[in-house]
């Protein structure tokens, strides 16, 4: 059922009223928007509704007598400036919004046997609710997520939040309303450029002041690249609440169908808990009630741990079961013999996961947005921050086929040493799965598909593996990122090696989740502010090779090519990861992806790669052993976000012609929030100044001196700012020229005046 998606409004009218704006005591302009998101569930009773929203000011007076219509999901906006209106707030999940006699009614929801959704109440004694019990309601008007009643964000109403679809180069505002009444926030818009704007990229403390409850902020950005990308909250780990959402560029009108698959781990406790209650908080040490412990913990094949975070559930599209109920899951209906285009994005914070779709081959055409020469495979290996662009063919027998996106968990540790890593195979499946459906086919049950058998006379491929390879006898083929190619080359300038700038950043755990030995401390106020009121925490060199808790910021000259060997190494062999290492701001090209050896028999990786050695004791420091190996610096992949093999590397090159302060980070949440995160600063005589009235913040202190002057009334008075009244004279100016009205001028200026006069008495 389509539902309107603007939550907070002025004013509503119904579609058959006559509309004009609402009548106020003060002048304002309004903007229309008429917005439907068909397909996202939404606690909504009502029909379509249109909403008039207040504005004002100087900078609003050109749209006096423009009325902006805001695009659909599914809806490419083709104008020039594409404007949104995002109300974020918090809502219950497993609960169902109707009206009954005119008063808005909410009941929380529970799931049958047979799978269908029930409305139920503990309110026996109000007076006012019917009797609700056993009432049948729509997955479509209902947020169930995997079907356990706790708090989600949501953008407008909608859980995943609405698409943004628009133009390359088009203008994009997006005016955020902070409705989450405890919680500041931000969002950043993952894998733009952001270029002139970099203060526009969401993060909080880095980029700008975090957006407060009640107050708003417009980001206001070009778009580009073009391609699949996402935007999410940067606040701590708020994105695992749910706020994120599809952001799709194109730079062609579309051919084939296309929609955008949102992948993402879930939990039954909101992320601030989680990050409370970790053992390694940057803060304070938790009790770690909600992660593994050592014996429990999930590995993948290579013999590295997954993460220490407990696994409860995950969700496509905002939907996913957990456990064994039948809570309902998203379905994608294609004709028989049409080919699709699915948009892949991990949307979550903390698992890497194997996507695939029964009987059906995957065509990889993009990876976070950048086209590759296409591949088939039969599975993509995502983790968080990525995105990959794939197509199929619906030419097999129409029916119902699982959608699977399994964790690469294979079993558990029996024996964890530096000396011996013996993985035990268990038969714990962490996963989430949604339908295929081909249309004509029932849709009322599950799928009964099998996923592919993998033989020797036809191996199954996998995209993307974080480790060189699967036991031999598994019969699976795994293709590097670093192997794929663009299909033009695109930076002639990563050839020259006398324009090159190499540094190494080791991410492996010697202090906990660090860079170099450095866990991130943010600033106190955005770095684009006075250095007065940005106060850092300075990275001394000697006490941080041992490890430290600082502001991690690396200088990087103007328009040179930056290569960044991304490590990940330490003393032990036990207790690495499967880093997956985002940077804001730019795209950088994959030339070279390093693996440690492994047992071919058993998969388990046996010694780090010797292409990289530590360079201190601590090894919070590597560098080349012998010299850097060959690299693919022609038709290399283009990325954002590059998951990297544990006890090996990635080695990514860009350019330096974006000047501003761009994060780096791991984008598993756990990490990030532990301070395995650093700040580039490209160019610092050339930042980009902020715009008028950006909002400032920062610590506040008074002396003993000021206070005893305040209380003994010799501090200055305020001084009255003088009214300002150019804004007033210019919307005189419009109306009266827009209208061709000199009435409506003059009695606007009679207005004026008497404004005027009061202001000096």
């Amino acid at each position: 059922m389509p539902a309107p998606v603007i939550e907070e409004r002025d004013t509503d009218y119904p579609f058959s009223q006559h509309i004009s704006p609402p009548l106020t005591g003060e002048f304002h302009t309004y903007v229309r928007t008429f917005h439907m998101l068909p397909g996202v569930a939404g606690n909504h009773s009502e029909g379509p509704r249109m909403t008039w929203h207040r504005t004002s000011g100087l900078g609003l007076a050109a749209l006096l007598c423009m009325l902006v219509v805001l695009p659909a999901e599914g809806e490419i906006c083709g104008d020039a400036v594409c404007s949104y209106r995002f109300v974020v707030r918090r809502a219950r999940t497993m609960t169902h919004t109707r009206t009954v006699q005119g008063r808005e009614q909410n009941n929380q929801v529970s799931i049958t046997n047979d799978g269908h959704l029930e409305l139920f109440t503990t309110l026996t004694l109000d007076r006012n609710r019917d009797d609700v019990n056993g009432t049948r309601v729509s997955a479509d008007d209902v947020i169930t997520a995997d079907g356990v009643q706790r708090n989600v964000i949501l953008v407008n109403g909608q859980f995943p939040g609405p698409a943004i679809e628009v133009m390359e180069g088009a203008q994009v505002a997006v005016t955020v309303v902070n409705q989450l009444m405890t919680d500041a926030m931000t969002i950043h818009w993952h894998g733009l450029h952001m270029r002139n704007t970099p203060w526009m990229d969401g993060v909080p403390s880095v980029t700008q002041c975090p957006i407060m409850p009640h107050e708003s902020f417009t980001y206001r950005f070009r778009a580009f690249p073009a391609g699949t990308f996402y935007y999410h909250s940067h606040m701590s780990s708020q994105m695992a609440d749910g706020l994120f959402g599809p952001l799709i560029i194109h730079n062609s009108q579309t051919t084939i169908p296309s929609f955008p698959l949102l992948l993402n781990d879930w939990y039954h406790e909101e992320a601030e808990t989680l990050d409370i209650a970790s053992k390694e908080n940057l803060y304070h040490r938790g009790a770690g009630q909600f992660e593994y412990d050592v014996p429990s913990r999930g590995y993948s094949v290579d013999g590295i741990e997954i993460t220490i975070r407990q696994f409860v559930s995950a969700l496509i599209n905002g939907r996913g079961r957990y456990k064994s109920n039948k809570a309902p899951l998203s379905k994608f209906t294609v004709e028989e013999g049409q080919k699709i285009r699915i948009r892949l994005i991990h949307a979550g914070g903390d698992h890497n996961f194997k996507v695939s779709i029964d009987q059906h081959a995957l065509r990889v055409l993009a990876s976070d947005g950048h086209d590759i020469n296409p591949l088939t495979v039969d599975a993509i290996i995502v983790s968080p921050g990525e995105r990959f662009d794939f197509e199929i063919d619906a030419s097999v027998s129409p029916d119902l086929y699982w959608i699977r996106a399994e964790t690469l968990r294979e079993g558990t540790c029996v024996t964890c040493s530096s000396e011996n890593i013996t993985l035990t195979p268990d038969d714990i499946v962490e996963d989430s799965r949604a339908v295929l459906v081909y249309q004509g086919s029932s849709s009322d049950e599950d799928p009964t598909s099998q996923a592919r058998q993998c033989t020797p006379e036809n191996p199954c491929i996998f995209l993307n593996c974080p480790f060189e390879g699967y036991p031999e006898d598994r019969q699976i083929v795994c293709i590097s990122i670093a192997n794929t190619s663009a299909p033009t080359s695109h930076q002639d300038y990563a050839a020259e090696d006398d324009d090159v700038e190499e540094y190494f950043l080791n991410f492996g755990f010697h202090v906990g989740s660090n860079i170099n030995g450095h866990r991130f401390l943010p600033p106190t106020a955005p770095l684009y502010q006075s250095p007065r009121t940005n106060m850092i925490t300075p990275c001394p060199l000697e006490s941080c090779q041992q490890g430290c808790n600082c502001t991690h910021i690396l200088d990087l000259p103007f328009n040179k090519t930056i290569q960044l060997v991304l490590a990940s190494y330490q003393n032990s062999r036990f207790a690495n990861a499967h880093h997956n290492i985002h940077v804001h701001g730019h795209t950088f090209d994959v030339v070279a992806m390093g693996y440690p050896s492994r047992d071919r028999v058993t998969g388990v990786f046996k010694d780090s790669n010797p292409d990289v050695v530590c360079s201190n004791e601590q090894c919070t420091a590597v560098t080349w052993r012998q010299g850097p190996p060959s690299f693919n610096v022609k038709n290399a992949p283009q990325k954002d976000t590059v998951l990297m093999p544990a006890h090996g590397y990635a080695v990514v090159r860009f350019r330096s012609d974006n000047p501003g302060f761009w994060f780096l980070h791991c984008h598993q949440s756990i990490h990030l929030a532990e301070g395995m995160a650093m700040v580039l600063n490209v160019a610092a005589d050339r930042h980009p100044a902020t715009p008028s009235g950006f909002p400032k913040c920062g610590n506040f202190s008074w002396s003993e001196e000021g206070y005893e002057a305040a209380v003994s009334g010799a501090w200055p008075p305020n001084q009255k700012e003088p009214a300002r009244h150019e804004t007033w004279e210019l919307v005189v100016a419009v109306l009266g020229s827009a209208a061709g009205g000199a009435a409506v001028a003059t009695g606007l200026m009679m207005w004026l005046q008497k404004r005027r006069n009061s202001n000096s008495n």
